[in-house]
């Protein structure tokens, strides 16, 4: 049920150089499915404005939601988040979206294609579907430009640690490093049978990724995907 309420800031904390993890607080009886997001709620010109972000921690954790933002310098709302303090008020909008895990699916993978702070649906989803389904194969394949912007990294390296089913692949596209170099795409798995597909970032890349797995033959019905502008 989507519901509308005002929200304080818990933290506000900074991940990297233009990207910061806000905790918010929500009502007790706040639910949402993982990949689901929510909506900043803004007023300008006598306009009101919405602005949808992926919810980062899984639904368990009640009373907060929190979201990853990149910083846009020129854009309406993350501006105001960045600078925003412990105790701020806003108005939040949620949830929505269709982002979701096909828990009915027959595959026996499940593979994540993020760049950026597109990653966010898919932290949700792992925390809380990589104990719940553990023979099933789970892989994040997490693309930046610079090592400094692997944000949550070690999040992701815990969680790979801890569960043997989980497959954590990140990658930088501008920069040498110890780990994957290149673009998302040159990552995917060998194997593409038998697996879903889920991709999230920027419209190049989810639209690029799309197009790779139509062409090596994935079934349209086994990509799911959410562009960011």
């Amino acid at each position: 049920m989507i519901q509308q309420f005002k929200s304080k800031v818990v933290s506000n904390k900074q991940l990297t150089e233009d990207v910061k993890l806000i905790t918010f607080t929500c009502p007790d009886d706040f639910t949402f499915q993982p990949g689901q997001f929510a909506s900043i709620i803004l007023e300008k010109d006598g306009e009101t404005k919405l602005r949808p972000y992926s919810i980062l921690n899984p639904p368990t954790e009640k009373g907060q939601l929190e979201i990853v933002f990149k910083l846009v310098p020129e854009g309406l709302c993350t501006p105001i988040l960045f600078e925003a303090n412990e105790g701020d008020e806003f108005d939040l909008k949620g949830p929505m979206g269709r982002f979701l895990l096909d828990e009915k699916s027959e595959n026996k993978g499940h593979w994540f294609i993020a760049n950026g702070t597109g990653v966010a649906p898919f932290y949700s989803m792992l925390k809380t579907f990589l104990s719940k389904y553990p023979m099933k194969e789970f892989g994040l394949i997490f693309g930046v430009r610079h090592v400094k912007s692997l944000f949550l990294h070690e999040n992701f390296i815990a969680l790979d640690k801890e569960f043997d089913n989980f497959t954590y692949i990140p990658t930088c596209s501008r920069e040498n490093w110890e780990g994957s170099m290149g673009r998302v795409q040159e990552h995917l798995p060998d194997d593409l049978s038998n697996k879903c597909f889920y991709i999230c970032g920027l419209k190049e890349m989810v639209e690029d990724t799309r197009k790779l797995l139509d062409d090596k033959g994935v079934d349209k019905s086994n990509v799911h995907f959410e562009r960011y502008s």
